[in-house]
């Protein structure tokens, strides 16, 4: 009998250059994709934030006669004065006693100003169960919301919203893009996500 030696096929250049191409394509249609699923996973996070925020000022507030924080201890004691650390309102309200705790950082704000990624809105000093909101519900009252990263994006030019140059927003619009918009902790402590156009009015901090 005589046994036949059959050698093996091995992959040619053009099958390879296929697979390569293939490959190619593939990853092309996945990295979008991928880059999308990194961004909700941030987005998720600094919403889920919020609610924990929100469960610190109920502490402080059982403390302090329903008062929700501690007022006029915002980075700032004038223009251009800033408030030393150990005095600002986090301070009072998280345990252990820190000016930046890791739950006020937003994971897409990747260097924020005064070492935290929220702002309170301090317009409108409430307590908790109060009804003189001007004329909206603890769901429409906004307690919190993003905030810019830097001082020089306050003054203007903050999207198709905004165009005096002369009017200070602190806020962050579209933290999360502009079909996203930014998350925001309510009154009624709940979170959502919205666009500057549905906080009532250009700027969200205002109860009129």
């Amino acid at each position: 009998m005589r046994m036949h030696k059959r050698g093996r096929r091995g992959f040619t250049l053009v099958e390879l250059l296929v697979v390569i191409g293939i490959i190619a394509v593939l990853i092309t249609f996945l990295m979008p994709a991928m880059a999308r699923a990194r961004q909700q996973a941030k987005r998720v996070q600094c919403q889920s934030h919020l609610p924990q925020i929100g469960h610190a000022l109920v502490m402080y507030a059982q403390k302090w006669r329903g008062w929700i924080y501690p007022p006029g201890l915002g980075a700032w004691i004038s223009p251009g004065v800033p408030r030393p650390k150990e005095d600002r309102w986090p301070v009072h309200v998280f345990k252990p006693p820190v000016h930046n705790p890791p739950v006020m950082f937003c994971p897409n704000d990747e260097n924020p100003m005064f070492e935290h990624s929220y702002v309170l809105n301090d317009a409108r000093l409430v307590k908790m169960g109060t009804r003189d909101l001007g004329g909206l519900t603890s769901s429409e009252f906004i307690v919190m919301g993003e905030k810019k990263s830097s001082e020089a994006d306050y003054y203007g030019g903050a999207g198709p919203d905004f165009h005096d140059p002369h009017v200070v927003v602190v806020y962050e619009g579209y933290r999360h893009g502009p079909t996203v918009g930014s998350n925001y902790l309510f009154l009624d402590w709940h979170v959502e996500s919205r666009l500057p156009k549905d906080t009532r009015g250009i700027d969200p901090w205002s109860s009129r």
